[in-house]
């Protein structure tokens, strides 16, 4: 069913149709769609009236009686008058509209799974759904590295969609075949409830850090926005980082649900490695999970990447009627676009484009390959324009103490002087220190490249999965990965 009544909403809603018509003169048979943006109402729709940040739908119901509106949702406890407009009044209107959405417009996956954490979320999310069709299931993403089926994925405006937004764009992966879904589940999204109603039955935890205090003002606001994910009703099992200083407080919102811990290395968890080696593209270990031992081979560089694979490979274990398969899809996983991502060429130089734009961020990135390294290990970064200026030297002693060598670049200077960004960079710079500069991200990256050895590693920090470098209010084409793979071409040859 594509629509409903007036009677069907009323019924939805647990109440008696009303008698009353609209005082609009025109009362439409079917509603069509359901809105909650005031600006995208018509005669055809029914408006739910939903809390906001900045204002409430409820403040527009004037604009939406202009447009046509006959007929909206709103709080009941609001004391709001009817002008041109019927008013259903209920507890939760947000409820009622997953109920409509649902009942009347389409289905959702049949299953769903969602990951919160202040790093990691991407990833995991990006490992669940490659694992998940090594399975057999049609896999979907909604977060930063895209909406919809796997391999088909589209540009996200946003880490968690609106609430009808979300609902409507799983109507709509269920319909191309989808029938899993991997979710980040950003603090923001569980604080402002934009995926209530999503029955997810699988919460998994990766770490929590110091992140977006300017909305939730202290870390212990911020922890409790993230514990919301595991006291959902839908969620029946819940996975944890157990080296996490914050993992007993967010399980134990979820006491009554089945409970898988990883690790790195603590025998305590439930799928831990032992025997872990680190190889020049990947990691190597004996993985301990609930059914015995196995090696396994991971495609994947950085230790975090290890717990990011001990994640997914959780999530999905009751899932798995043959572990073994599980297991194997671990040795085919791709690393996340611009996360740590290898650019391999024979007798080449090995590449990695990562995101990391701040001076933690590069720490970690560059300590991890320090371990897969066999040689030098070269780091070409940027610091962005218009941005904080106070990181920038703080990057360049990182860069110089982790890497063998440094490449100063550019990276999106927008409408700040490259040679001021520089300035900045160099200020606390040491005489003899190992390191050059060129203001072209494009020579810089070839340069790198060109004068390394097959048995150097360069890592490209900064952009990752970006494909344009802004540079006085225009965005030009330029990905990080594409400069690296032509040169590695003219290496090679």
């Amino acid at each position: 069913m594509n629509g409903f009544t007036r009677k069907n909403l009323y019924h939805a809603a647990g109440m008696a149709a009303e008698t009353k018509i609209s005082q609009s003169s025109f009362v439409p048979a079917i509603y069509t769609h359901i809105e909650t943006d005031s600006r995208q109402v018509d005669d055809k729709c029914v408006f739910f009236a939903l809390p906001g940040i900045a204002s409430n739908g409820w403040d527009y119901l004037d604009d939406v009686a202009a447009l046509g509106c006959t007929i909206a949702v709103v709080p009941a406890h609001l004391a709001l008058q009817e002008k041109g407009i019927e008013l259903i009044r209920v507890e939760d209107p947000a409820s009622l509209m997953i109920t409509c959405l649902q009942r009347f417009f389409g289905s959702l996956p049949a299953k769903a799974l969602a990951v919160t954490g202040t790093n990691g979320k991407s990833s995991i999310c990006f490992y669940i759904a490659q694992l998940a069709n090594s399975l057999g299931f049609h896999a979907g993403l909604v977060g930063t590295f895209g909406v919809g089926g796997l391999d088909a994925l589209q540009e996200a405006k946003q880490t968690t969609p609106d609430l009808l937004s979300m609902h409507r764009l799983l109507m709509d992966m269920r319909k191309t075949g989808v029938d899993l879904v991997a979710f980040e589940a950003s603090s923001h999204a569980l604080d402002q409830g934009r995926i209530e109603g999503v029955p997810f039955q699988t919460a998994v935890f990766s770490n929590l850090s110091r992140d977006h205090l300017d909305y939730h003002g202290d870390m212990a606001h911020y922890a409790e926005a993230k514990q919301r994910l595991f006291a959902f009703d839908s969620v029946d099992q819940a996975v944890f980082c157990l080296d996490d200083d914050y993992c007993e407080f967010m399980a134990s919102a979820a006491s009554q649900k089945t409970r898988y811990y990883y690790s790195e290395q603590n025998v305590r968890a439930d799928f831990f490695t032992k025997q872990l080696a680190f190889e020049p593209t990947g990691c190597r270990f004996v993985l301990c999970h609930p059914e015995g031992e196995s090696e396994v081979f991971l495609p994947l560089l950085g230790r975090f990447n290890i717990q990011n694979a001990l994640a997914a490979l959780a999530s999905l274990w009751p899932d798995a009627s043959d572990k073994r398969m599980l297991i194997k899809g671990l040795s085919t996983l791709k690393g996340a676009p611009g996360r740590m991502e290898k650019i391999h060429r024979e007798n080449a130089p090995l590449v990695v484009v990562d995101y990391a734009h701040t001076p933690d961020a590069l720490q970690v990135a560059l300590q991890a390959l320090k371990e897969h390294s066999k040689r030098r290990l070269i780091c070409v970064f940027g610091c962005g324009g218009d941005r904080d200026r106070g990181k920038r030297p703080l990057m360049m002693s990182v860069a110089l103490e982790h890497a063998d060598y440094v490449w100063l670049t550019s990276d999106n200077p927008r409408t700040e002087a490259v040679e001021q960004i520089f300035s900045d960079t160099l200020s606390q710079v040491q005489e003899g220190a190992s390191f050059s500069f060129e203001t072209d991200r494009h020579h810089a990256i070839s340069q790198a490249i060109l004068s390394a050895s097959p048995d150097d590693m360069i890592l490209i920090a900064g952009k990752g999965h970006e494909t344009y470098q802004d540079i006085n209010g225009t965005k030009y084409h330029f990905d990080d990965r594409e400069v690296a793979l032509a040169a590695m071409e003219t290496y090679v040859n």
